[in-house]
């Protein structure tokens, strides 16, 4: 084989290589499952206990304030640990997702939000669990 002919065959494997890498790539992303629908929930839990459509109680031990930690309770039958994320709306607040541990009665998770320059106070809490998200805005103290 010549130099040319070499060259021209490690190029075309390179490029079978490259197009079953893609092939496998896309065919990975098409079969991911789809990312849960977030349910909004019409409570407040910042101002009492929150029941949320799967039948769990949401509810702050304390009012929630910005750069002051509070704890959140959530009772109910769930089988693997809780997660909640923090966002405002149109607003990058960063990373802000907290895991619930075990705690008595439930789960519990202590929490910090970052405070915000522009003296906002409206959060939204998006709140996972076993598979399902629930959005509940609350503002702060």
């Amino acid at each position: 084989m010549t130099k040319s002919q070499l060259k021209w065959a490690t190029i075309g494997v390179a490029l079978v290589v490259l197009g079953a890498v893609k092939f496998a790539l896309i065919s990975w992303y098409l079969s991911r499952p789809a990312e849960a629908a977030v349910l909004d929930v019409a409570c407040d839990p910042a101002q009492s206990s929150c029941t949320l459509p799967n039948g769990m109680q949401l509810q702050f031990a304390s009012p929630p304030k910005s750069g002051q930690p509070f704890d959140i309770r959530l009772t109910g039958a769930a089988k693997e640990a809780p997660a909640a994320e923090f966002s405002m709306r149109d607003m990058d607040m960063g990373f802000n997702r907290y895991r619930f541990v075990a705690g008595p009665g439930g789960w519990q998770a202590r929490v910090t939000l970052p405070m915000c320059v522009s003296q906002r106070q409206d959060w939204i809490m998006v709140l996972e669990v076993e598979g399902r998200r629930y959005s509940l805005p609350f503002r702060t103290s």
